[in-house]
């Protein structure tokens, strides 16, 4: 079975990621995951949304050990970047054992690849083998 996931993963056009995700919740611990598409909330006024997104982040540790994975996808790999207001949560949240899947392709559209700082580059297989596993999965775009 992971040779068939490694040839898959070899054959896939982006991306594969560079090392799994290892983090495990407690035994007792349910395995929640968000995804976070965009790098604000609703519409309207961005500005708003941005700092809507930055306090959902901060207060996402408040699910403590449940949180399990955090997927960021299209104009949500901006929050893992350098000069993103939300770095620090992220990294916050990182250091908490919370794994982040960051899109890598979603990465390069955006031309933010090399400016990634917190999370594993991943793929969709990996994002949808994730939503699988969880327990629950929220998604905020």
């Amino acid at each position: 079975m992971v040779e068939t996931r490694q040839a898959v993963l070899a054959g896939q056009a982006c991306c594969a990621a560079e090392n799994p995700v290892q983090a495990e919740p407690a035994p007792d611990a349910k395995k929640i995951l968000v995804i976070l598409a965009a790098d604000c909330v609703g519409k309207g006024d961005d500005e708003l949304g941005r700092k809507i997104m930055i306090n959902f982040i901060r207060t996402m540790k408040e699910m403590g050990g449940d949180l399990w994975r955090l997927v960021l996808l299209n104009a949500g790999v901006k929050l893992a970047v350098e000069g993103s207001e939300a770095l620090p949560q992220l990294q916050e949240l990182a250091g908490a054992g919370v794994g982040i899947l960051v899109c890598g392709p979603c990465l390069k559209v955006f031309n933010l690849f090399e400016k990634k700082q917190v999370g594993e580059i991943t793929n969709m297989l990996d994002i949808v083998t994730s939503m699988q596993m969880a327990d629950k999965v929220i998604s905020l775009a």
